[in-house]
């Protein structure tokens, strides 16, 4: 079970590791974290995962594992997944780091 919210420490490791790995099929990304330091990164994408996609989120991870190199983490699992329909009604697991805006 993922805490409620993310710790403060966390939201900025994010703050760096997502430079540049913002792009258009992203609708949103969520993270997860527990009591026992294990995080996951949820991407959202407007189309089915794709190698791309991969890459990108194994890359957020290694820069969260890299910022974080201090604190408490202890494993780090990445998801894609395709999904439509609005974003509020999508998981936030502990939260969400990023999410564009829609006008549908």
């Amino acid at each position: 079970m993922f805490l409620n919210r993310l710790p403060d420490w966390l939201v900025v490791c994010f703050r760096v590791a997502l430079l540049g790995e913002i792009y258009q099929e992203i609708r949103a990304i969520a993270v997860g974290y527990d009591e026992k330091g294990r995080v996951l990164i949820r991407y959202y994408l407007e189309r089915d995962p794709t190698d791309l996609d991969w890459e990108s989120v194994e890359v957020v991870a290694t820069n969260v594992d890299a910022a974080s190199s201090e604190v408490g983490i202890s494993r780090i699992d990445v998801e894609c997944l395709y999904v439509s329909g609005p974003l509020r009604g999508l998981p936030s697991l502990s939260g969400f780091v990023y999410a564009r805006r829609e006008f549908n």
